[in-house]
């Protein structure tokens, strides 16, 4: 699966993504909810953990697999 860096967070809640800081994977999971001015989000974990939420100031990147790209 290919993933790629997505701006807007908005229109995200609900999707499946990745969380990245300077390139690097922190987490995965569904975003549930993505403040009005689109800088902070809460992301339900994939990897067993509570929600959490992430800053776009803290270099904060989302990452989706577009669907149209996926194989199934």
């Amino acid at each position: 699966m290919a993933y790629h860096p997505h701006e807007d967070w908005k229109p995200l809640v609900g999707q499946w993504v990745q969380i990245r800081v300077s390139g690097g994977l922190v987490d995965q999971g569904t975003i549930d909810d993505v403040t009005q001015d689109n800088d902070v989000l809460w992301l339900q974990a994939g990897w067993g953990q509570n929600r959490r939420l992430f800053l776009r100031n803290d270099r904060v990147e989302v990452w989706i697999n577009y669907k149209w790209e996926s194989n199934g």
